[in-house]
Parts: structure tokens; sequence; C-alpha cells
């Protein structure tokens, strides 16, 4: 009898919810894929969307929209009213930001709809475009798919081969947030028809566009970043005379698994020091020179370990310059110079381009690939 009346009362229940009654057909839904931001040639904001078409009878399967308004909700607002659907944009998968509108100072206050809107798709890439959105927006996916689609491919493709940075909406966020460090973003750019990513977009704590790191530079930023996951590929030009070799043919291929780090902060004469030792493995995958390695191998890897810590000596040298902090050097100048960090961290950037800054890198080579 117990059993019965929970039947009728579950049943009962069961009729009295809505269920499926209200259905939603893709056909009659535009779902945001990609999103873009520009300033036009009147400074004007300028928005784009990229939907997918589910209509069998469309010839072309997706729709790129554009408008002009003062904030991306105003936006959101009126290509609603130029879709043939009602906009869902939960689904973002890319938010491209045009590197005008990244000049000008407050990016977060553009972007506080996707943190303040509980639809919207935190979890999305946002991307630096290095030119125009539009143009971006309108190229040639014939041979590839959906714009929207593709260009996430391409940046998860690149960040997992190391050649540039990868940063979703909720790390941009807390990085803007963040004193301790400043923002960096994967940036692409149109080359030939065919959209490239390029490499890494670094900003100030403002969230203004600063300056760029190509896909080599990109690679050494990840690795000061203690990135895990993929090991890194690096090719290198060692100097001649010490490996025996022309010019042209003194090039080594190489990828980096497990790196041990051990980073030390001091602060003496009124400004921080940080010694950064990284003990790396490589793998070598391309060697264009006759070498006895198994005779000569402690040179060589002293010879790619000094030109590891050129590479990073001019990275770091970059970073000073226009007073930024993408490694997040100040995670460390925090947590071990507490009192000293205070005085200094309405202005880090500043403080860190007075810093000083060794990375010292000890190449250990761990396989030379199969003998020939």
């Amino acid at each position: 009898m117990k059993r019965l009346l929970i039947a009728i009362l579950t049943l009962s229940l069961l009729l009295v919810f809505p269920g499926c009654g209200r259905r939603m057909y893709l056909e009659n839904r535009q779902i945001i894929l990609m999103t873009g931001a520009d300033l036009g040639s009147d400074q004007q904001l300028t928005v784009f969307t990229s939907t997918p078409v589910f209509s069998v009878e469309a010839k072309q399967k997706y729709n790129i929209s554009e408008t002009i308004a003062d904030t991306l909700r105003q936006a959101r607002s009126r290509l609603d009213a130029m879709s043939t659907g009602p906009l869902a944009s939960g689904k973002i998968q890319t938010v491209l930001v045009g590197k005008k509108l990244l000049q000008r100072a407050g990016i977060l206050h553009y972007l506080d709809v996707f943190m303040r809107d509980p639809k919207s798709e935190i979890n999305a890439n946002i991307v630096a475009v290095d030119g125009s959105v539009r143009e971006i927006m309108n190229a040639n996916m014939a041979d590839k798919g959906r714009p929207g689609v593709v260009v996430k491919e391409q940046t998860e493709a690149a960040y997992s081969s190391r050649t540039a940075v990868k940063t979703i909406m909720q790390e941009f966020h807390q990085q803007l947030l963040d004193p301790r460090r400043t923002p960096s973003m994967t940036e692409v750019k149109l080359k030939d028809n065919e959209i490239v990513v390029s490499g890494t977009a670094l900003l100030s704590k403002e969230g203004t566009y600063v300056t760029s790191l190509n896909n080599q530079e990109s690679a050494l930023l990840m690795l000061l970043q203690q990135r895990k996951g993929q090991p890194f590929p690096f090719t290198l030009h060692l100097p001649p005379q010490k490996i025996k070799a022309a010019q042209r043919m003194a090039y080594v291929s190489m990828e980096i698994g497990h790196t041990k780090y051990d980073i030390k902060v001091k602060h003496e004469n009124n400004r921080f020091a940080f010694d950064i030792r990284m003990d790396i493995d490589v793998n070598m995958t391309e060697r264009l020179f006759e070498y006895d390695l198994e005779k000569d191998k402690k040179p060589l890897e002293q010879a790619l370990g000094q030109e590891f810590q050129k590479k990073c000596d001019a990275l770091i040298a970059k970073i000073q310059k226009h007073r930024i902090d993408p490694i997040g050097l100040g995670v460390y100048a925090k947590a071990f110079h507490y009192g000293q960090w205070k005085k200094v961290e309405s202005d880090w950037g500043q403080a860190l381009a007075e810093a000083k800054v060794r990375v010292m890198p000890k190449v250990t080579i761990k396989s030379s690939g199969v003998a020939m």
C-alpha cells in the first residue's frame, strides 16, 4: 500500500511539472561561437558575432553579424534585433579583441558583461588581434569550417605546441585584478588570407596593450611561468666555433621535458633581486652538424645552456623595459619579502624594472634520438 501511494504521488508530480513543454529548435536559435570587439575608424566600438547556421536550406554554414554600440551589452540587444532567432551567449568559445581597443585604457570595463552575466561563458579563450577584427571574422573558411570552431582549434593547438599562451576569460579577469602579475593572451593576425597565431600579446596592469612576443619568446615565457603539460620545442643556433660547424649548419632542435626550478628572492640596496635556476632535461630532435656526443657531451650542454641564458636575458630585458610582469615574479616577492612588497605594490612594474633578475639554466641532454 505504501509503495502504491509513493507511485501515485510521483506520477502526480510528473504530470504537474511542465517538462519539455516548451521546445527550442536549433534552427530557430542563434548560438554565438565567437564574438569580437574593435574600434572603427571613427573610434566607435564595433562588435561582431559568428553563429552557426543549422538550416538545411542555407548554403553557408555560418553567419557573421556586425553592429556599432557603446557597450557590449547594448551591442547584444542590437544584434538580437538583426538575427533570425534569440541569441545564446553561453557557448562562446573565443573572444577576439582588436589591438586598437586594447590600446585604450580600461579593457576590463568593456568586458564587464562577461563576468556579470551568469549566462556568459567565462571559459572562452580571449585572443588579441594584430590588425582588424573584421578581417579575421570574414576570413575565408571554406576549406576549414566554421570560424568560431577554427580559431578555437588554432588557439588550443598553439598552446599545445608551446608557441603561444592560452588565457580564458576568467584567468584574464584574475590577472587584471592581481597586483603581482600582468596579463598575457594569445595573439593572431591575418597573413595571406590565413589566420595565423603569431605569438603572445602582453598587457599592462591597466589592461592596455604594451608589446608582443613571437612564438619562440612565448615558449620561453611559458617555461619561466612553469607551465606543465606538453614539452617545449626549441631550435637554437649555436656559436659555430664551439661545435666546429659551418655558420649555416650550426642548428640544433630539442624538446624540453622535465624542468626543476629553484627561485631565490632577496631585497638589498633598496631593490629586489631574483635568482632563477633551472635544471633542464632536453631530448634532441635534430642536429645539422657532425658531433661526437658520447665524447663531447658536456661542452654541447654548456653551449645550449649559454644560448638559453642569452634568450632568457633578452626576454627579461624586454619585460623590464615595458614595466610589466607576465612571469609572475611578484608572487615570490610578496611571499618572501612582504614588508618590502607592500611598499611597491601599487607600482610593481616599476619595482621589477629596477630589480636584478638572473636566469641560470643548466641543460642536460637525456636523449639524442636513434643512433645512425
